[in-house]
This record gives C-alpha cells, sequence and structure tokens, in this order.
C-alpha cells in the first residue's frame, strides 16, 4: 500500500503531508517495532503518548506517522497525517483491506482454546495454501485492526482471533471482519461474571455470525444445546467433537509413551488417522475444527495430516522445553478454569516421574472464586502422581496438605521450583500475574550452577 492510498483510506483526517509517496512496509503502534518503511500510529496510553517519539520513528525510517497531537504535527517534516484518533485511522486501513480481499477469511472465538485453534486451522492450510495468520492472541478492537491493516492481500485464507470481556463485542468484531468461516471453541467460564450466567455468555460468542451472509459454523458439539434458529437460519452449522452426531468425531486418541497423541478423526462414515506432537489431550479437541476446515476447504488427507503433525504451540501456550534437565511446560499466557483443569489432568497422565504443577491465580471469573478455586484444589488433591504450589492469596485459605503447598508470595515460590532438579513441570496462570517470570528464573539459576 502506497502512502497516498493509506491516507486516503484512514477516517478522520484533519491535515497531511506528503512529500514522498512510498511504499508502507507494515503499520506498528510501537515505536520500537518501527523499521523501514513502516507506518506509525501514535496512540495516547496510559502510560506514555506515543506522538512524542513521532521524530524517532521518522529517524528509524518510518514511511509515515499517523499523529493526533497538532503541535507535534507542525514541528515535523516529512510524511506524516493529523488524525482525530489514530485508532479510528487504524480501524478504517484495515476495512479497507478486507473490503479488497479475495480470499476466504475465518474468526475462531470461543471461553478457552481460541489461539490453539486458530494456529492449528493455519498450520493444516498452510500445508497446501498461502495463509495470513493474525498475530498472537490479538483478539479485541484495536488487535484485530492492527491485523487488518497488515492483512497480507495475495494469500488465500486469513485466520482471526475474536475475544470479549463485555457484551457487543464479538458482534463488532464479525461485521469489522465479515467472515466466510467462524469456529466456536468450548464455551466455560472465562468472563462469565460480565455477561448474565452461561446463556449470556453463549449468546455473545455466537453473535460471531452477526457479520456473516452465509458461509459455516463450527461448533464444539458440548455448544449443541446454545445453537438456535438465529444460527441456523443464517449459517451452515456444523459440529466437532466425541458426539456421534458430528460433521468431526473423535473416535479415539491414545497417549504414547512420550506423552504425545495418535489420534482418529472420523468423517463422512471414513476414519482418518492422525498424529498430534503435543501432550495436551485439549489439542486434540481443537485439532477436529481445523481438519473439518482443511477438508471442507478442498485439501487432502495428507496435507491436513502434515499441517496437525507440524503444529507447535506459541510460546506460554503450552510450548514444551527443556531447561538444566528439567521438561518445561510453559503455558503462562492465559488460564482460564477449564484450560488450568485440562492442563491439570494431561501432566497427571503424561508418563514420567518428578510431575510439579505450578498454578497461579485465575482471571476473568468474577463472582466465580470461591466455587472455581475449591474446585481447582479438590481437583489437585485426586491427582496424588503430581505434586502442586498454587501460588497467591487466592489460595490462602485452604490448606496444604500431601500434595498440595500453599505459597502466596511469588518470590517465594520461585526459589522453591528453583530447587527442581529433574522431572516435568507445568507453569499455568492468568496473564496478570506473569508466570514467564518462573521460567526466566529457573533458566536463571540453572544457568549459573552449570558455570
Amino acid at each position: 500500500m502506497l502512502v497516498t492510498q493509506a491516507v486516503n483510506a484512514m477516517g478522520g483526517v484533519l491535515r497531511t503531508s506528503v512529500q514522498d509517496d512510498i511504499e508502507i512496509k507494515d503499520f506498528v503502534i510501537d515505536s520500537r517495532k518501527v523499521t523501514q518503511g513502516s507506518c506509525f500510529l501514535a496512540f495516547r496510553g496510559e502510560n506514555t503518548d506515543g506522538n512524542l517519539y513521532a521524530q524517532k520513528v521518522q529517524e528509524s525510517g518510518a514511511a509515515l506517522v499517523v499523529l493526533e497531537d497538532e503541535s507535534v504535527f507542525d514541528s515535523m517534516t516529512g510524511n506524516r497525517v493529523l488524525v482525530k484518533n489514530s485508532l479510528d485511522a487504524l480501524k478504517t486501513i484495515g476495512a479497507y483491506n478486507l473490503s479488497k480481499y479475495k480470499g476466504i477469511k475465518i474468526a475462531v472465538t470461543g471461553s478457552v482454546g481460541k489461539t490453539t485453534t486458530k494456529e492449528l486451522i493455519s498450520s493444516v492450510l498452510s500445508s497446501r495454501k498461502r495463509v495470513y495468520t493474525a498475530y498472537g492472541n490479538y483478539n479485541n478492537e484495536l488487535g484485530t485492526a492492527i491485523c487488518a491493516a497488515n492483512l497480507k492481500m495475495r494469500t488465500s485464507f486469513a485466520v482471526f482471533e475474536m475475544g470479549t470481556n463485555s457484551a457487543g463485542e464479538i458482534s463488532a468484531l464479525s461485521k469489522y471482519i465479515r467472515p466466510d468461516i467462524a469456529v466456536v471453541t468450548i464455551i466455560g467460564h472465562a468472563h462469565i461474571g460480565r455477561f448474565d450466567g452461561i446463556e449470556g455468555l453463549a449468546k455473545e460468542k455466537l453473535s460471531i455470525t452477526d457479520g456473516m451472509d452465509g458461509g459455516t459454523l463450527w461448533v464444539h458439539d458440548s455448544c449443541r444445546r446454545f445453537i438456535g434458529e438465529r444460527e441456523i437460519s443464517k449459517v451452515n452449522v456444523k459440529y466437532f467433537g466425541t458426539d456421534m452426531a458430528s460433521h468431526i468425531i473423535l473416535a479415539d486418541s491414545n497417549r504414547t509413551a512420550t506423552g504425545d497423541f495418535y489420534f482418529t478423526a472420523v468423517a463422512r462414515n471414513t476414519p482418518y488417522c492422525f498424529k498430534l506432537n503435543h501432550i495436551y489431550s485439549h489439542f486434540v479437541q481443537n485439532s477436529l475444527a481445523a481438519i473439518g476446515i482443511g477438508m471442507a476447504c478442498g485439501l487432502s488427507y495428507t496435507d491436513i495430516m502434515k499441517g496437525i503433525r507440524n503444529f507447535q504451540p506459541q510460546a506460554g501456550r503450552g510450548r514444551l522445553t527443556d531447561i538444566g534437565g528439567i521438561r518445561v511446560i510453559d503455558d503462562t499466557y492465559n488460564a482460564g478454569f477449564e484450560s488450568v483443569l485440562a492442563a491439570m489432568n494431561n501432566l497427571a497422565e503424561i508418563p514420567s516421574e518428578g510431575k510439579t504443577a505450578v498454578i497461579g491465580e485465575m482471571g476473568e471469573i468474577e463472582g466465580y472464586e470461591d466455587m472455581l478455586y475449591f474446585k481447582l484444589i479438590k481437583r489437585a488433591k485426586e491427582l496424588t502422581n503430581v505434586n502442586f504450589i498454587f501460588v497467591g492469596k487466592s489460595f490462602a485459605r485452604f490448606e496444604e496438605s500431601g500434595n498440595i503447598h500453599i505459597i502466596a508470595s511469588k518470590d517465594e515460590a520461585m526459589r522453591k521450583t528453583a530447587e527442581t532438579c529433574t522431572g516435568l513441570m507445568l507453569f499455568k496462570a492468568s496473564r496478570s500475574q506473569k508466570f514467564e517470570d518462573f521460567i526466566n528464573y529457573l533458566q536463571k539459576e540453572k544457568n549459573q550452577r552449570a558455570v
């Protein structure tokens, strides 16, 4: 996209100065990520004002600077534009790209498994086609706009993720993206306190169809009870899961000696075998949506099988790593109740000695804290082959017993986990708890001991 094309696509433009109509490589809102050819959009945040970095990004090679501050605009030279609101400018650029895009747009939502399912779908489709995958978990209004603005127009598929923490967000994102295919993973307790119970949360997730004009909605069969005439009359609804009435059925799943999986999925009365190189059984469930979409888009069984086999989760999303002889499951990015429970159960099933789960506080469970923390502790007591360390004030009311250890201080918990020399360790907590600090601390301690 040329600078003039970007300016013409923007909404809320007040003033412009374009001296060199050059190609824009990407759209960036973090001044530290600006490289030659970037378009930098300055946002005013709680802690910093992006307008203050305008001159710096120009010196870094920015092709265009989008500003909200008129005095900064006047003090500069070079390609720049003054807008009423940088978010609106970014959204309109993304909307322009989306309106011109000729490929198939896919959107994923749900309480858990959104990012993993998105990455699995992309892995399957990219085995044969060119795929644009939205970054990380950029799934809110701003994140979706960034991904749309950076959409690669020559790809055959674009896979987006949609999140919500208040009513109406999924509908708005759907109307913005206008997906051809949508996926709803399991509907659980994430943000349930901000909606009218599970029914209200399900309604929000299923509003992903609001921006669809026909197309296909893939839904985990545990959500079948939430599907009504509103969805059936608008889109072609297909199910994946263990229900024998589903379109993609998980027939069996077998853990190998190393902990990963072989599984069989049945489609159109035909069984297909797959290998998933990961230890989480819920990733097998997430694979089913990718398999269904791959088949519907005309990929061969061989291509789909390759995509599932090649999948590896992102950092913080269950990625496996070795730190000084300890096998670590880095699941530090998020912690919905269902995903914590699934991770605990999987750890117990994995054939390994010396298993430890370091579990932090969960987020997005407003009003359900007492019940859900109680269920975690209760389940942990049943998984006697795992040593549990629960970290944070939310666990303080529970008593230590057997394999259950309660530590209020994160620093103290890090020191305790660093004492572990071998085995398998799981780290999982809400993003706000910054449990990646455990991974970094463990790596630092192991490095020092190796010297």
